[in-house]
């Protein structure tokens, strides 16, 4: 077990742009949308974040063979057909003081916020399109729209451990390895989307000393 109380929330902070998509457009206005609230506050689902973590445990797992049944509590097993894992993520949403801010403008009753211009305060809307093979000029009939999360904002997940599970030091190390080896997410990775830094409680440090066994 740990010697502490286990980490509480995953940090992620946008070092770029990023497009986590809820997987349709807004008709006539843009062809992929990010994940929002009611209110309109873009979030990270928690099954996003899980799959982030999978990805890059998958990446690096060979390296770590002592760490295999951390990952089976922490990640839970590939294709299992009954939920192994005991760590649950929650949807990565931004800090409390920003949403409570938000939602008390959304609710107040004189001049209420609507959910479209709350989103176009963390978002904005980027185009692309693709080259014409014979020409190389942008093909015109492939410009495409999707609405990008601005960097610099930050998102929390919160963390919670089912049946009163104590994680132990190897679980919090293989979840803090999988934290820093997650730099990239969401859609359009290779057009300089989706940087992004994953950290345990919003402490870098913390979250490499977790990472070498050395909490």
């Amino acid at each position: 077990m740990t010697s502490g109380p286990p980490p509480s929330f995953l940090q992620i902070e946008l070092l770029s742009d990023a497009t986590f998509s809820r997987g349709e457009g807004a008709a006539g206005f843009v062809d992929t949308e990010v994940e929002r609230d009611e209110f309109g506050m873009p979030y990270i689902g928690g099954r996003t974040v899980h799959g982030l973590l999978r990805d890059s445990w998958l990446s690096m797992s060979r390296h770590f063979p002592a760490l295999e049944d951390a990952a089976e509590h922490v990640l839970g097993r590939s294709q299992a057909v009954e939920d192994s894992c005991r760590l649950r993520i929650g949807d990565a949403i931004l800090p409390a003081a920003i949403t409570a801010a938000v939602r008390g403008a959304a609710e107040r009753a004189e001049y209420p916020l609507a959910p479209g211009t709350i989103l176009g305060g963390f978002t904005s809307i980027r185009y692309q399109t693709a080259e014409d093979r014979e020409t190389g000029a942008p093909d015109v009939t492939t410009l495409r729209s999707s609405r990008v999360v601005l960097r610099g904002f930050v998102f929390e997940a919160g963390l919670s451990w089912l049946d009163g599970y104590r994680p132990s030091a190897d679980d919090v190390r293989l979840l803090a390895l999988c934290a820093l080896a997650t730099r990239h997410g969401g859609l359009l990775r290779n057009r300089g989307r989706g940087h992004i830094r994953m950290t345990l409680d919003g402490d870098i440090e913390a979250t490499r000393r977790y990472a070498e066994g050395t909490p």
